[in-house]
């Protein structure tokens, strides 16, 4: 490798964390905020007291960068590497939900059928719509952390192969969003 090729190569590699570092501040500056809508909008008693609660929103979702790029580097790490992973189900969906809540309503119905289904049915639709609107507020945040990342690290995503890509998802869905919803319910 003569003298040029070598000041080429440097060069390529400024160039390259240039790029990503206006990636990541495009990534990091967007992601709070984003979540903090998402969550304003399933939760509006906490969009009531913005004072309070935007702030926590904010710094809760700047840990979240950190733990998606980690979830990103550990699959970018598999990608690279090749060779066997755990098989992940996929991330839920509204419609596999509505199924099983059906059978759930049913095998209680059957359990104690004395009760009368009237009284099940009470029950199911209470249970329903709140157990309902958590998991479309899962998925919401799911979604939004996926958008943001997506929007600017798209590139690199799109070189995962499809089965590693599959496991990124679920690993956002488990290790990012699920965490993240549990402390955005356990904030007073």
């Amino acid at each position: 490798m003569g003298l040029e090729d070598f000041y080429n190569l440097i060069r390529r590699h400024e160039e390259m964390e240039k790029l990503y570092a206006k990636r990541y501040e495009g990534f990091s500056g967007e992601l709070p905020s984003a979540l903090t809508s998402v969550v304003f909008k399933y939760w509006p008693e906490m969009a009531e007291n913005p004072a309070k609660y935007k702030p926590l929103l904010f710094n809760l979702g700047e840990k979240y960068i950190g733990e998606i790029w980690e979830e990103f580097n550990y699959c970018d790490g598999l990608n690279r590497r090749g060779g066997p992973i755990a098989e992940l189900n996929p991330v839920p969906t509204i419609e596999e939900f509505e199924i099983d809540f059906e059978k759930h309503c049913r095998k209680l119905k059957d359990t104690l059928p004395d009760r009368g289904d009237e009284f099940w049915d009470e029950i199911c639709r209470e249970d329903y719509e709140s157990d309902k609107k958590n998991l479309q507020f899962k998925l919401a945040v799911h979604e939004t952390m996926k958008a943001v990342f997506n929007r600017h690290y798209i590139d690199d995503v799109m070189e995962f192969e499809s089965h590693i890509l599959r496991y990124f998802e679920r690993g956002m869905y488990l290790m990012c969003a699920l965490r993240y919803v549990d402390e955005v319910y356990s904030l007073d």
